[in-house]
C-alpha cells in the first residue's frame, strides 16, 4: 500500500463522511418543518439582580446578525436572530454596544428558535428606560416566517445531499479503479 493508496482511501471516507452529515442534516430540518405546526412553545424569563446582571446586545454585521442575552464578562446565554428586531432592537445605534442592562426578559422559544415576548431594559449611559412588547401572533408570525426560511434551504441541503449520495455511489462502484487512479 503506497502513500497514494492510503490518500485516496483517506478522501474516500471523507466524501462517504460528508454524505451522511448532509443527508442526517436534511432528514432532521425536514423533521422539523414537517412538526412545525404541532410544537408547542416555552416560556422563561430572566431578571437581573444584586446577583447576577444580564446584559443585551446586538451584532448587525452580515454575517453574524444576531442578539446576544450574555453576562458580563461569562459569555451570551441566549442568542437571538436579529431578523424580526430590526427596528427596535438590533438598531445601528446600539449595534455591538454593552450599555443596556435587563431588568426583566420574557422569552418564547420553538424547539431551537427563541423569540422575545416582553423586553425591559434601562441604558446604562443615559440612564434612559425602555420597554417593548410583541403578541403572541407576532410571535407565531415571526417562527411562521422562520419555517419558510427553512424550507428553501432545506431543498437546497437536500439537492446537494442527493449529489453527493450520486457521487459516494459512484466511488463505491469503482472503488478499486478510485484507488489506482
Amino acid at each position: 500500500m503506497n502513500i497514494k493508496t492510503v490518500f485516496r482511501s483517506f478522501y474516500a471516507a471523507i466524501i462517504f463522511i460528508i454524505t451522511l452529515i448532509l443527508i442526517w442534516t436534511s432528514i432532521v430540518k425536514a423533521q422539523e418543518v414537517l412538526q412545525a405546526n404541532h410544537v408547542q412553545p416555552r416560556s422563561f424569563s430572566l431578571q437581573s439582580n444584586e446577583k447576577i446582571e444580564y446584559r443585551l446586545s446586538s451584532q448587525r454585521s452580515k454575517s453574524d446578525q444576531n442578539i446576544y442575552v450574555h453576562i458580563p464578562n461569562q459569555g451570551y446565554i441566549v442568542k437571538i436572530s436579529c431578523a424580526h428586531y430590526l427596528q427596535d432592537i438590533c438598531t445601528d445605534v446600539d449595534n455591538q454596544n454593552q450599555s443596556r442592562k435587563i431588568l426583566n426578559l420574557d422569552l418564547v422559544a420553538y424547539k431551537h428558535n427563541v423569540y422575545i415576548k416582553n423586553l425591559k431594559y434601562i441604558n446604562t449611559e443615559t440612564m434612559q428606560q425602555k420597554a417593548i412588547q410583541y403578541t403572541e401572533q407576532q410571535i407565531r408570525d415571526f417562527y411562521n416566517t422562520d419555517i419558510q426560511n427553512l424550507k428553501y434551504q432545506l431543498f437546497s441541503m437536500v439537492l446537494f445531499s442527493l449529489f453527493a449520495l450520486y457521487v459516494s455511489f459512484r466511488v463505491l462502484r469503482n472503488f478499486k479503479s478510485f484507488l489506482a487512479k
